[in-house]
């Protein structure tokens, strides 16, 4: 456990609180980051997020965050994205008009259905289907965890190790490939399996 170190990327969007509160209850060594120098002392790095997706995007480029994290990942550093964080690792996102992504997966952001009864945001506990990877290791499948969103990616254009939700409809709530990990819920907000999950993914 003491070659864990992991970074929280603080881009301004959001509330980090509680995912460096989470990880620190799991006694793993913890920073907040500002700056994407020195990106090589991490050895993962959560990049959590709430509101647009074209604030989020235009953050992230102000300070070059972009190429960093395509750099990091490339270098064999590992990545996970949470809420927003999660849904920037995809080509493009709708929200306030279509905006390029991070390009980590392929697919699209768009809006939850509005015709439905089912009213906007998504807020609350909901069940996972996943794919028993590496990370779900010891979280029983349907587990239960917190979301806040009104867009989510439903349709992939390659095939990923993803797990999904239904509310209304059913979307993408977890996607892995290689190294680059994405939760569209919190797992910080979670109880226990959201715990399990993100020591699981600081054990990759």
């Amino acid at each position: 456990m003491s070659l864990k170190k992991v970074g929280i990327i603080d881009y301004g969007c959001g509330n980090l609180a509680s995912v460096i509160n989470a990880i620190k209850y799991l006694k793993y060594d913890v920073e907040i980051i500002k700056k994407n120098n020195n990106l090589e002392h991490f050895s993962h790095l959560i990049l959590p997020g709430v509101g647009s997706f074209r604030a989020g995007m235009e953050k992230l480029k102000s300070e070059s965050w972009d190429t960093a994290l395509k750099n990091y990942v490339e270098g064999k550093g590992k990545l996970l994205g949470i809420c927003l964080g999660m849904q920037l690792l995809f080509n493009f996102g709708e929200e306030d008009g279509q905006t390029e992504g991070l390009n980590f997966f392929k697919g699209k952001c768009i809006k939850l259905n509005t015709y439905s009864k089912f009213p906007l945001p998504h807020i609350g506990f909901n069940s996972v289907s996943h794919n028993n990877s590496s990370i779900w290791s010891e979280i029983k499948n349907d587990s239960f965890f917190y979301f806040v969103h009104s867009y989510a990616i439903k349709e992939l254009e390659e095939k990923y190790d993803c797990g999904t939700t239904n509310y209304s409809e059913k979307f993408i709530s977890y996607i892995e490939n290689g190294s680059v990990f994405g939760a569209q819920f919190h797992p910080e907000k979670s109880h226990l399996a959201g715990l399990k999950f993100i020591k699981n993914f600081i054990e990759q």
